[in-house]
């Protein structure tokens, strides 16, 4: 069983929290009996949420508005079978204390560079809380969709904790002067989002410092 963060990209392109809970088995016609119910901060939620069946496993996908996941502090789903509770998973959002992190964004340098360049966003706090990071590019004043990029847990280190988040592009667009954004939203909600910009015509590091 496998209940999953929210995409970052949702966040950020439709404004709301996509919960995934996935329950996976050998036997599909057992897969195929599972109910899948969820729980916010421990109430079972009523609503119709719905379930998909994908080979060998069940997925059941719950959505919350922005207004409603601020309000949450964990989020909880259970597997049933003839009543009996064969699995479950809960996410406890870390909200923190509310401060605001340090947000870097890295690159190797050029003469590294071959195909592909990765670039990867390091935000820091002295106190744990959820971020929720997504990338994007554009040239020019071109609205920018928003994307995931592989997201790492929280580390902890000698001032605190750092979460990183990766992103792989061509090289050609790097020599294109495309513009790579790193957004960082906290899990609290009430502060705003923090973007950090990189090119080939900046440097190697960007700072955000407030």
């Amino acid at each position: 069983m496998e209940l999953n963060q929210p995409s970052p990209k949702e966040i950020f392109n439709n404004n709301q929290a996509m919960f995934k809970c996935i329950v996976t088995g050998q036997d599909q016609n057992v897969v195929n009996q599972i109910q899948i119910t969820w729980q916010i901060n421990g109430s079972t939620v009523t609503n119709n949420i719905p379930t998909t069946q994908m080979r060998s496993s069940r997925v059941s996908t719950m959505t919350l508005t922005l207004t409603e996941w601020y309000k949450v502090n964990n989020v909880g789903c259970s597997a049933t079978k003839d009543d009996m509770t064969l699995a479950s998973q809960e996410l406890t959002i870390r909200k923190g204390d509310g401060s605001e992190p340090k947000v870097t964004v890295h690159i190797l340098p050029d003469e590294d560079i071959i195909d592909e360049v990765t670039l990867v966003c390091l935000v820091s706090n002295p106190e744990q809380q959820d971020y929720y990071i997504a990338w994007s590019e554009h040239i020019g004043k071109n609205t920018p969709i928003y994307t995931d990029g592989i997201n790492f847990p929280p580390e902890k280190t000698e001032k605190g904790y750092s979460v990183a988040s990766i992103y792989t592009t061509t090289k050609d667009k790097w020599n294109n002067f495309t513009m790579f954004s790193c957004h960082v939203w906290p899990g609290r909600g009430e502060k705003p989002i923090q973007s950090k910009d990189v090119s080939k015509a900046m440097s190697n590091s960007i700072e955000c410092k407030k």
